[in-house]
C-alpha cells in the first residue's frame, strides 16, 4: 500500500515539474513558449474569429491565438480557441494590429492588418484555416494531437486513443478515467457512487440496462474513441442523480467517402476477442457496420466466513468456493444515414449483443451449531444466462438558415432478454443426496420518443426547450424446484415461483437558457418529469403502485480567466429509479447460503450535487483539472444483508442481500488529475479521488462513516521506429458502506507496441499483474437487530485470477485522408436508472 501510494506522489511531483520546465522553456517540437504581455492600454473593443483544419474543416480546439501590435511588434494580449475553434480577444483598445495563431502539428499563421476603430466594438476576422506541419504517409495524415484528458465546460473527456490499451475491454478502460474506479468484478463507481447510468454513443444500451459490469466485458478498448465524464448534467439530460453519466464513445464512421474499415484481435490468458468494422460512404448516403466476438475464461475463490448471534442455531459457518466463470458474446452493429437536403437528414442503426454466460462451482460448507454437532456438506453447481439484447434508433435532424439552430426527433427501442438458469447437487458426507432446478426467465424493454429545439435569440443567448416520453416494461418469471431424495421427481415449490411484471412510463420536458458573455459562460435550466409505476406479483395478487411529480433545476457557470485557466460552478438536482436488477425479487440460489433479491417496493432517491471547479492548459499539452464537489442523497438505496432466524433447516445458516431506501449519504470530496509530457516523447498522468463518505441509515439501520480515496498513475514513451511502451497502475482504498467495508486492493499492467503496415496497423504485447496470479477484495458486513446487538459478522474474500499476458493486433484499411468530416448523429440517451452491482463471480 505505500509503495503504491509512494509511485502516485511521486508522479505528481513529476508532474508538477514538468509543469513548471514547459512554462520556463520552449516545450519540444519547435513550438515557441508562451511570451509575455507587454502593458498596453485597455478598450473595450473585441478581435474573433473561428480556426478550422484545412482538410477535415473541423474546429482546431485549443490553439494559441496572440494579438500583436504592428506599431511596436509586442504580444498585447492572446486567447485560446474552444472546442468550436471559436476564440475571442477582449479589451482590445483602436489600433492597427496582427493575429499571431499557432498550435503543435500545424504551421504557425498569421492574420494581418487587423484594424480596430475608434467606436468600432468587434471586429470579427471570420474563418482561419490552419495546414498541417506533417507529411502524408500513406495517405495517413498525421494533426494535432488532443490532450489525453480534456476538461471542457460541462465534461471530463478521456481520449482513450491517446492510451496503450492491449486488447483491453471497457472497464479496464474505465480504470483510468479520473474520478471513476473500476472493482474486480466490473462494477463502476464515480467519485465513490455506483449510482451512474452508463451510454454508448450518448444512448442506452440493452445490455447496459441488464447488468453494467456484462456490458464493459463485452466491449474491446480498441472499439473505444473516448470516455466522456459528465458530473453534473444539464437539464437536457434525463434527470439521472448522484454522481452522473458515463459516456463510451466508440470509433465509428470516418466521414471519408468510399469504402473503409478497421481489423481487430486480441489473444489473451483469460479474455480473448476480434471485430471487423466497415464502412462506405458515396454522396449523401453513409453506411457503417461492425461484427465482434468476445471470450473468457475466469477462475475465482471466494471464503466467506460468518459468524452468528442471538436468534440462530448455528454460531459459525465457512464456506470455500472455487468458481470458474465461461462466457462468450457476438456483436452485430449496422447505421445507416441519408442527406435529405443540405440541412436536414435521417439516420438509423441497430445493435446487437447475443451473451452466452456459465458458472461452474463447487462450494464447500462447515456449519457449527449452538447445541449439535458440526455439519459439512458439498454443492457442485452449474448456473449462468443467455439472451438476445438490442437497440433500434430512428433519429431525424435539420438545421436552419440561422447558425446554431435546429431541431432533432429521436426514437429508440431496446429490448434486453436474459434466461438465467442454476443447476445445484447436494452432497453429504460423499453422498448425493438433493438436486435443485432455479429458473429465471426476465427481459426489459424500453421505447422512447424524444424531440429537442434549439433556438440561438442572438450571438449572446441561447434557448434549449424539448420533451420526451420513456415507456418501460419489465418482467420476471422464476420457478425453483427440488428433487429430495436426489433420485425422486423434482417438485415445484409455490413460496419461490412467482410472475413480476413491471411498468415504468416518464413523461418529461425542459428549458434551457444560455448566455455567453466576454468571459462567463452561464446556462440555467428547469426540467419537469411525471413518473407512473405499475408493479404485479401475478401468483399472489401483491401490486405495488407509485405516482409522482418532480422539479429539476440545474446551474452551470464558468469563467475563463488569462493564460488558459477556467473556473466553473455547478448545480443539478437529480433523481435515480431503482432498475429491475433491484426491483426483481427473484433468489439467486447459485450460493443458497448466501442468496441476493431485489426490492420491489424500493422508492427513487433525490440528490442535490455541488461543484467547484478549476482547469488549466498549457501549450505543451499539459493539463491540471480539479474539483470539490458535494452530493447528498435523500431516500438512499443501500445493500442489506441479514441473517436467516427462523426454523427451516435448510435455511439455516443463510444470509441475505436486498436493498432499501435506509436513509441519507453524504459525499465531501476533491477531484484531481494532471497530464503533461516529459523527455519529448513521453507522457504521465495521474488520478486521485478523495473524499469523505457519511452514511446514515433511517429508523434501526446503523450508520457508517470514512474517508475514501482511489488513485491511478500512467507512463508511456514513444521510442523510434514505431515502438511505444506504457506501465499503469491503480490503488483503490477501502470502501464504506451502511453495515461494513470494502477492504483495499490494487492492480498494474505493462505494454509494449509496435507500428506496422505504414502505420496503419499496430502489434501489442501486454501483460496485468505479473507479479501476483489473483488481487483480493474482501468485505465486511456487520448487522445489528433493534436491540443494537450483533446478530451477524461477516467477511467475504473474493479473489480473482488477474494475471493475464495478451497479444493484440489492429489495422485499419481504405483511404484515410480526412477529407471529409462525419455527420455528427444525435442519439437518444435515457440515464435516469439506477443499477444494481453484479458479483461475477456469484
Amino acid at each position: 500500500m505505500k509503495k503504491i501510494i509512494l509511485i502516485a506522489v511521486a508522479g505528481f511531483l513529476a508532474t508538477q515539474a514538468s509543469f513548471a520546465q514547459n512554462l520556463a522553456s520552449p516545450p519540444a517540437g519547435g513550438a515557441k513558449a508562451p511570451v509575455a504581455t507587454q502593458p498596453t492600454a485597455k478598450g473595450e473593443g473585441k478581435i474573433s474569429g473561428i480556426i478550422h483544419d484545412e482538410l477535415t474543416k473541423a474546429p482546431v480546439e485549443f490553439a494559441s491565438v496572440a494579438l500583436v501590435n504592428k506599431a511596436t511588434g509586442k504580444i498585447v494580449n492572446g486567447s485560446t480557441t474552444d472546442s468550436k475553434g471559436r476564440f475571442s480577444i477582449a479589451e482590445v483598445a483602436p489600433g492597427q494590429y496582427k493575429l499571431s495563431i499557432s498550435f503543435v502539428g500545424y504551421e504557425s499563421m498569421t492574420v494581418d492588418n487587423v484594424a480596430l476603430e475608434k467606436g468600432k466594438d468587434e471586429v470579427n476576422v471570420g474563418t482561419v484555416i490552419l495546414k498541417s506541419s506533417t507529411k502524408t504517409l500513406s495517405e495517413v495524415t498525421i494533426t494535432g494531437e488532443k490532450p489525453l484528458i480534456e476538461d471542457k465546460v460541462d465534461r471530463m473527456v478521456y481520449n482513450t486513443e491517446k492510451d496503450i490499451n492491449p486488447g483491453a475491454t471497457a472497464a479496464e478502460v474505465m480504470a483510468k478515467v479520473p474520478g471513476v474506479s473500476v472493482d474486480l468484478e466490473g462494477n463502476v463507481q464515480l467519485r465513490g457512487s455506483s449510482n451512474i447510468r452508463v451510454l454508448i454513443n450518448n444512448k442506452p444500451s440493452a445490455v447496459v440496462a441488464s447488468s453494467v459490469a456484462d456490458a464493459l466485458k463485452q466491449i474491446p478498448a480498441d472499439q473505444i474513441k473516448s470516455v466522456e465524464v459528465i458530473t453534473s448534467p444539464s437539464a437536457k439530460y434525463d434527470a439521472e442523480g448522484t454522481a452522473g453519466i458515463i459516456n463510451i464513445i466508440l470509433k465509428k464512421d470516418s466521414g471519408v467517402q468510399g469504402l473503409t474499415g478497421n481489423l481487430s484481435s486480441n489473444l489473451g490468458t483469460i479474455n480473448s476477442n476480434g471485430s471487423v468494422g466497415l464502412n462506405y460512404r458515396k454522396g449523401k448516403v453513409g453506411l457503417s457496420s461492425t461484427l465482434g466476438y468476445a471470450v473468457s475464461d475466469m477462475h475465482g475463490k471466494n471464503n466467506i466466513v460468518s459468524v452468528f448471534g442471538p436468534g440462530s442455531s448455528v454460531s459459525r459457518s465457512v464456506q470455500e468456493v472455487d468458481a470458474n466463470r465461461i462466457a462468450s458474446s457476438k456483436l452485430v452493429q449496422f447505421g445507416a444515414d441519408y442527406g435529405l437536403s443540405k440541412t436536414s437528414y435521417i439516420a438509423t442503426g441497430i445493435r446487437m449483443t447475443i451473451p452466452d454466460v456459465e458458472f461452474k462451482t463447487t462450494q464447500l460448507t462447515t456449519n457449527t451449531f449452538k447445541s449439535a454437532p458440526e455439519n459439512r456438506n458439498t454443492r457442485v453447481g452449474s448456473n449462468g444466462f443467455d439472451g438476445i439484447n438490442y437497440d433500434i434508433n430512428l433519429d431525424y435532424t435539420k438545421s436552419f438558415k440561422k447558425p446554431g439552430q435546429e431541431l432533432s426527433v429521436l426514437g429508440l427501442l431496446s429490448r434486453n432478454t436474459r434466461n438465467n438458469e442454476n443447476f445445484m447437487d447436494l452432497y453429504q458426507n460423499g453422498q448425493l443426496t438433493q438436486k435443485e432446478q432455479n429458473y429465471n426467465d426476465a427481459y426489459n424493454e424500453e421505447a422512447t420518443v424524444q424531440t429537442d429545439y434549439i433556438h440561438p435569440l442572438n450571438k449572446t443567448q441561447t434557448l434549449e426547450v424539448g420533451t420526451k416520453a420513456i415507456w418501460r416494461y419489465a418482467e420476471s418469471e422464476y420457478r425453483f424446484l427440488v428433487a429430495s431424495p436426489a433420485s425422486s421427481p423434482f417438485v415445484l415449490q409455490p413460496d419461490r415461483t412467482d410472475l413480476f411484471t413491471y411498468n415504468q412510463d416518464v413523461l418529461s420536458s425542459y428549458a434551457i437558457y444560455g448566455l455567453k458573455l466576454e468571459k462567463y459562460n452561464v446556462k440555467m435550466g428547469l426540467r419537469y418529469e411525471h413518473t407512473q409505476i405499475d408493479g404485479d406479483f401475478i401468483s399472489n395478487g401483491t401490486r405495488v403502485e407509485q405516482e409522482y411529480n418532480n422539479l429539476f433545476p440545474n446551474v452551470s457557470v464558468s469563467r475563463n480567466l488569462k493564460q488558459n485557466q477556467t473556473i466553473k460552478f455547478n448545480y443539478s438536482k437529480r433523481i435515480q429509479r431503482p432498475q429491475l436488477s433491484l426491483l426483481n425479487p427473484y433468489e439467486n440460489l447459485g450460493n443458497p447460503k448466501n442468496v441476493v433479491r431485489g426490492n420491489p417496493d424500493l422508492e427513487a432517491e433525490l440528490t442535490d450535487a455541488y461543484e467547484l471547479g478549476y482547469s488549466t492548459f498549457f501549450k505543451s499539452g499539459a493539463t491540471i483539472n480539479a474539483s470539490l464537489y458535494w452530493r447528498q442523497t435523500n431516500n438512499a438505496i443501500q445493500s442489506l444483508s441479514t441473517p436467516y432466524n427462523g426454523s427451516d433447516p435448510d435455511s439455516v445458516g443463510r444470509v441475505t442481500t436486498t436493498f432499501g431506501n435506509v436513509g441519507q449519504e453524504s459525499f465531501y470530496g476533491l477531484s484531481l488529475s494532471g497530464s503533461t509530457k516529459f523527455w519529448e516523447k513521453g507522457r504521465i498522468s495521474s488520478n486521485v479521488n478523495l473524499f469523505y463518505a457519511s452514511i446514515q441509515g433511517g429508523g434501526q439501520q446503523q450508520s457508517n462513516s470514512g474517508i475514501v480515496y482511489n488513485t491511478n498513475l500512467n507512463l508511456s514513451y514513444n521510442f523510434n521506429k514505431g515502438f511505444s511502451a506504457q506501465m499503469a497502475g491503480d490503488y483503490n482504498s477501502a470502501q464504506v458502506s451502511l453495515q461494513g467495508k470494502a477492504l483495499a486492493y490494487g492492480t498494474y499492467n505493462f505494454a509494449v507496441r509496435k507500428e506496422v503496415l505504414n502505420k496503419k496497423g499496430n502489434v501489442t504485447l501486454g501483460v496485468n499483474n505479473p507479479f501476483n496470479k489473483y488481487v483480493t477484495r474482501e468485505r465486511l458486513i456487520k448487522t445489528y437487530n433493534s436491540e443494537n446487538v450483533l446478530v451477524l459478522d461477516q467477511s467475504n474474500a473474493l479473489s480473482l485470477n488477474m494475471r493475464q499476458v495478451r497479444l493484440s493486433f489492429n489495422y485499419q484499411f481504405g483511404k484515410q485522408d480526412g477529407k471529409a468530416k462525419p455527420r455528427k448523429v444525435k442519439k437518444v440517451s435515457n440515464d435516469d436508472a439506477k443499477e444494481g452491482e453484479e458479483n461475477s463471480m456469484q
